[in-house]
């Protein structure tokens, strides 16, 4: 009995293992493409409330804590302002809250209690110079990372939309007003004369440590002026953050509001001024006794 050559098997060494796929051609994928689907994903992730996803997510882009968090956070948002329609309102009112902080920001302080009437006039004077200090410079700094901001997010708008007429005419507007606030600290005719006044004072100093009672009493005296340099810069934080809360405070707080995912307005610096000054005035009462203290030693032996 034959065999059907039909059924016989075929001839050839037999090939092991999955057959191999044809490979599909794809459409050439940008870089930007797969970019937009990661932060679309991660929005989506972040509404959804799946936490074990999202930080697998996170995690792809390497966030490893707060701040990064943050930043994957506004780099997920894709609107140049959150609240369109809103935004002219909300830049009106920052820009009237610049002019009133502008014309008073830096005035003299309306009342110095339990000051005696002898040195109050040159109080006063000091302490409007380090508010003048505090408010100017927060003020410049806040003008330009307003600039910056509303330039970025023009830049990130399509050209035409109503976002970006908005977006360059605010930015057009806040460039015409930047030079006019970006005055300087501190009068400068003042500067000149405390320069000559620290030169004067060096003087009488270096003549009045050749002596004992010359020592000590620069010793009493130095502490008297620093514990009042002291008292005048708390004073001059607390009224320029009293000011900058009242004029600028809310009305930016809302403008940054109304733009979206940008963060918190920048704040003055009025505390970080107390906190040095009061380091200062530390090492001032440790340094000067002790090296006081080391001459009149070194002169008795």
């Amino acid at each position: 009995m034959t065999i059907d050559d039909s059924t016989k098997p075929a001839k050839g060494p037999l090939k092991r293992g999955k057959p191999t796929a044809v490979p599909e051609i794809e459409p050439d994928s940008l870089l930007i493409d797969q970019l937009g689907e990661r932060l679309e994903s991660l929005q989506l992730l972040r509404g959804g409330g799946d936490e074990s996803q999202t930080n697998q997510m996170l995690e792809a882009f390497g966030s490893s804590g707060i701040i990064e968090d943050t930043m994957l956070k506004e780099l997920s948002s894709k609107e140049p302002l959150h609240h369109t329609e809103r935004f002219d309102e909300a830049h009106r009112q920052a820009m009237r809250a610049l002019e009133v902080f502008d014309r008073n920001g830096s005035r003299p302080p309306s009342a110095l209690n339990k000051v005696p009437r002898l040195i109050k006039p040159i109080a006063e004077r000091i302490v409007q110079l380090f508010i003048t200090f505090i408010v100017r410079s927060h003020q410049k700094r806040l003008v330009k990372q307003l600039r910056q901001l509303y330039a970025l997010r023009e830049a990130n708008s399509p050209v035409g939309s109503d976002d970006y007429q908005l977006l360059a005419t605010a930015r057009i507007q806040v460039d015409a007003i930047t030079p006019d606030l970006n005055k300087s600290s501190l009068p400068l005719p003042a500067f000149l004369v405390g320069g000559a006044a620290i030169s004067g004072t060096a003087s009488f100093i270096g003549r009045s440590l050749t002596t004992d009672l010359g020592r000590f009493g620069f010793a009493a005296g130095f502490l008297i002026v620093g514990l009042g340099l002291f008292w005048c810069v708390l004073k001059a934080a607390g009224i320029a953050r009293s000011r900058a809360r009242i004029a600028l405070d809310g009305s930016f707080k809302a403008l940054y509001e109304v733009i979206g995912d940008a963060g918190d307005p920048p704040k003055d610096q009025a505390k970080m001024f107390a906190v040095i000054a009061s380091l200062l005035l530390l090492a001032i009462w440790i340094v000067v006794p002790g090296v006081l203290g080391f001459q009149a030693i070194k002169t008795a032996l």
